[in-house]
């Protein structure tokens, strides 16, 4: 309609400043986000070329999967007890539709766009991360909780655009869009803040994104015998890698398994107070037992003495105030009794009741790595969950698959899925908290549980599809890993600025130019 008014590509305008809004505001901001999915909807409307929408929509089976995907959401309903929350669900979930349906029905994106915005986006990463690193680190007077270095979206959501950014930077340097000098530097850093993040799932997206990306490069070497003489390296370095991380858990095992004799440990204090020495129990924090030199009353006494939250209450993060302490003691050296809580600092002690239970705070991968054996071995001994990733992912899991024996064919609809859960945490008599109550943090579980075996085919076919849809290139192949490994690890589709993520990234990869991808016949 404005192409033949102004007699320019306006509607082309309009829709690359649309999808430029979303770039920018999968960073920044959910309004942003609302913006760009509103504006880009309205603009396909108002271009009402609908017999092209149509047969381009024909070949295209990808979006067809979607389409039927969120329309099972929708009908879903006339199952479901609880109406007004699926309809949020579905309102949340609009860009799911709404942007893949307009990338693929319109004019494919040229390469010139589509670049344009590959470095919008890794300007708005590169401009975030340093704002998030820098605030936390230097703004921040206590820095207490490792989600709060990422200020404007979730911390795993903006692992996951960190990630796209590295492997972007990559994909732009292959094909010579983007200076060496520009795009190095822009990696390290990207790698940089991935591992000050602390973010399990970022590593592990990492991880995979690298294995994958590094042998599809290695493919694509013309030199036949160079090319085979850099496979096997390269199998060999990753069987190297394999069993060198074999040996390093193992070996903490073995440690965890030593038995510690009772004779070689002080038993009393300072103050002639016995020591209580669990030597059965291997539970560590920064390389140190935690239940070894305990003197609970001397350890209560004196943190009563200085802190203003008692012993026997809960930090601000809702942990035991007591174990947070006996934690923190155990990872600077010190042992649980008066002589130990009086040589903490003041800014220390603060930190302790805001829920610091480690000097090894901000340490990257070790940190992360160090806390995740730490959840484990709470979970093996029957801990509390609440405040431990892992234990609580493993009784959302549970709740899921509790759920699933039930309703595993058509699922609960898609209105009654959070109140499933709330059901069966209580059946299981759950020590989780009503606000870690969560649903799988499993994507594909929760869409299971949700319509059932009909929309976990659908959402599966979505990663499958492509591969017989276009000839991948690096960024599908980056793009689709990526946001696969994200939906195993999280709820990635239930939040606005997660649907957005992967209806955009998902739209762009899939549908380009076609000069950029090939289709397959």
């Amino acid at each position: 309609m404005f192409d033949k008014w102004l007699n320019l590509p306006a509607h082309l305008y309009l829709r690359i400043t649309a999808l430029t809004i979303l770039v920018v505001g999968v960073a920044l901001s959910n309004v942003l986000m609302s913006i760009g999915t509103i504006w880009i909807f309205s603009n396909w409307l108002i271009q009402a070329e609908y017999k092209s929408y149509w047969a381009k929509l024909r070949t295209k089976r990808s979006l067809w999967w979607i389409i039927l995907l969120y329309a099972f959401l929708a009908i879903s309903l006339f199952w479901s007890d609880d109406l007004s929350y699926g309809f949020k669900d579905l309102r949340i979930k609009l860009p799911f539709i709404v942007i893949p349906l307009v990338l693929a029905t319109s004019k494919p994106l040229s390469k010139i766009h589509f670049h344009f915005l590959l470095y919008v986006f890794l300007g708005v990463v590169f401009f975030t991360s340093g704002f998030n690193f820098l605030r936390y680190n230097l703004y921040l007077e206590q820095q207490n909780d490792i989600r709060e270095m990422s200020f404007f979206i979730s911390h795993v959501r903006f692992s996951l655009l960190v990630n796209f950014a590295f492997f972007t930077s990559l994909y732009l340097l292959l094909k010579k869009r983007i200076m060496s000098w520009i795009a190095w530097p822009l990696m390290v850093w990207f790698l940089f803040y991935l591992y000050k993040s602390q973010i399990i799932n970022g590593y592990l997206i990492f991880g995979l994104l690298f294995i994958v990306s590094s042998f599809y490069l290695l493919n694509q070497i013309s030199n036949p015998k160079f090319r085979k003489v850099s496979q096997v390296s390269w199998f060999v370095a990753l069987l190297f890698v394999i069993v060198a991380s074999y040996n390093s858990i193992r070996q903490t095992k073995v440690i965890e398994n030593e038995e510690i004799a009772i004779h070689q440990l002080d038993l009393y204090t300072e103050n002639n107070n016995p020591y209580f020495h669990d030597t059965s129990n291997h539970q560590m924090e920064n390389g140190n037992y935690v239940w070894q030199y305990v003197q609970q009353e001397e350890m209560e006494n004196a943190w009563n003495s200085r802190a203003t939250i008692p012993y026997d209450s809960l930090d601000r993060k809702g942990q035991p105030m007591f174990g947070t302490l006996m934690r923190f003691l155990t990872s600077k050296g010190y042992r649980k009794d008066s002589a130990g809580v009086y040589q903490l600092t003041p800014d220390e002690i603060l930190n302790i009741e805001n829920g610091q239970t480690s000097i090894a705070l901000n340490k990257g991968f070790e940190s992360r790595l160090a806390s995740f054996f730490m959840e484990y071995r709470i979970y093996q001994n029957g801990g509390d969950p609440n405040g431990n990733s892992i234990l609580q992912r493993a009784e959302h899991f549970k709740a899921a698959v509790n759920i699933l024996k039930n309703s595993w064919l058509f699922g609960v609809g898609n209105g009654d899925v959070q109140n499933q859960f709330y059901e069966v945490y209580e059946e299981m008599n759950t020590r989780l908290s009503l606000q870690n109550q969560h649903r799988s943090h499993n994507q594909f579980l929760t869409i299971w549980v949700s319509l059932g075996v009909v929309g976990f085919t659908l959402f599966f076919l979505l990663f499958i599809t492509p591969w017989f849809e276009v000839a991948f290139d690096f960024f599908v192949l980056f793009v689709l890993i990526g946001l696969f490994v994200s939906c195993l690890f999280q709820d990635l589709i239930e939040t606005q600025a997660g649907v957005t993520i992967f209806a955009l990234f998902y739209a762009l990869a899939l549908y380009r130019d076609s000069t950029n991808q090939e289709v397959r016949t």
